[in-house]
């Protein structure tokens, strides 16, 4: 734990969980774990969480995305359960706060979900 002097990895499965599903209308969705995790949830994880005392916060190397495939049977349907939530995640991981805005995120994402059809990657239309 970062408060007790250990450098982390932050994975909190209630951002950071891709075998959750991506919708609430489940019965449209391939099986998943049977939790919920949207993209816009996936987008307002912050890896260092704001009540950590400053002297703590370089111990917070960053997160990570994770994907348990008990579910997932293909590549496949492991596309599907990674994108677009894996550019939300990436994005949050690799930019500071102050330079993340949703809005702005969706408009850029919509250009980066024409290069995944280019490489025929399956994700979860928006």
């Amino acid at each position: 734990m970062a408060g007790h002097g250990h450098d982390v990895v932050r994975c909190p499965n209630t951002y950071c969980y891709f075998d959750y599903y991506q919708s609430q209308e489940r019965s449209s969705e391939p099986p998943a774990s049977g939790a919920y995790l949207p993209l816009d949830r996936v987008y307002a994880f912050e890896p260092v969480p704001k009540n950590l005392p400053p002297s703590y916060r370089n111990h917070i190397l960053g997160g990570q995305a994770n994907l348990w495939t008990e579910y997932v049977p293909s590549l496949w349907q492991a596309e599907y359960m990674m994108f677009p939530r894996l550019c939300a995640s990436s994005e949050v991981n690799w930019s500071p706060e102050r330079a993340r805005n949703w809005n702005d995120f969706r408009q850029r994402l919509e250009q980066h979900l024409k290069r995944l059809d280019q490489l025929k990657v399956n994700y979860r239309k928006l």
